[in-house]
């Protein structure tokens, strides 16, 4: 077996040929042809560079934490710069939590139950062309009240109730015949009625209320007593209003020896 004659080392010429891509005595070069990779990112360098700045955050956060505690404390350590920060960052806070401004109950709308039922009935005085107002539903339907409604009745659930009257004296007036009689009211009361003074030919002003017929009448033409022994219905001389009311007389002071009297009242209610 014959030996391999040794081969020569490469001229400097054909290294340069094989670096520009010529082979070297025909040989085919083998190139890679796949792209080139991109350059991989930094990310240990960048990791380590972030922790670096956290830490330094950190510390200088707990830096300034500790001067603007001493600076609230003393009021002199903390800077301009920070205090104009923090004032204009509570104002803020506080333009942005202040609650929207609500209506106040008295600007809403009428509740229900007044627009339902109001608290007064129009009513005129005595006669339906009287000076109009509006009043309470217990005044308009009380005894002897002067105010005038159409369905009167319908209103106050019927005609005026019986009213006991407690007739305490019955004094002589001097004859004046300004009224056949007349109770002068006292003012005081036993809850179970009135207490007045029975006066005959008295004059109008100290009258609080008249003693009429049935027909309203205060003097009857005919001499009819305005006394009854039985309750009367009253016809008053202003319709549509409670002036004239259905009254029983007693007599307490008689001890039993003058029996009650029913009566017409016709309340005493100015002009």
């Amino acid at each position: 077996m014959s030996t391999p004659p040794p081969q020569r080392p490469p001229r400097p010429d054909e290294v340069l040929a094989f670096h520009n891509g010529d082979t070297l005595e025909n040989i085919p070069v083998i190139r890679d042809d796949a792209p080139p990779r991109p350059p991989r990112f930094p990310w240990k360098a960048t990791m380590t560079v972030g922790a670096i700045a956290a830490g330094a955050g950190v510390c200088l956060a707990l830096v300034l934490h500790q001067q603007t505690g001493s600076g609230n404390r003393d009021g002199s350590a903390l800077p301009q710069t920070t205090r104009s920060i923090t004032e204009a960052g509570r104002g803020h806070s506080e333009t942005a939590q202040a609650p929207p401004a609500q209506a106040s109950p008295s600007s809403a709308a009428p509740s229900r139950s007044v627009a339902a039922a109001p608290s007064c009935v129009p009513v005129t005085y005595k006669t339906p062309s009287g000076p109009s107002s509006c009043e309470p539903k217990a005044d308009v339907c009380v005894a002897g009240a002067p105010w005038y409604v159409e369905d009167i009745e319908g209103l106050c659930g019927g005609p005026a109730p019986l009213q006991a009257i407690h007739v305490i004296s019955q004094p002589a007036t001097g004859g004046d015949p300004g009224s056949t009689y007349c109770l002068a009211w006292t003012g005081s009361s036993d809850g179970a009625g009135r207490d007045a003074t029975l006066l005959m030919n008295a004059a109008g002003y100290q009258c609080g209320a008249y003693l009429v017929g049935s027909d309203g009448q205060a003097i009857q033409a005919d001499g009819t007593s305005v006394f009854s022994d039985s309750p009367q219905s009253c016809e008053g001389s202003y319709p549509g209003t409670r002036m004239t009311y259905p009254g029983v007389l007693d007599f307490p002071n008689e001890g039993g020896a003058q029996p009650p009297a029913y009566v017409c009242v016709a309340e005493n209610s100015g002009a």
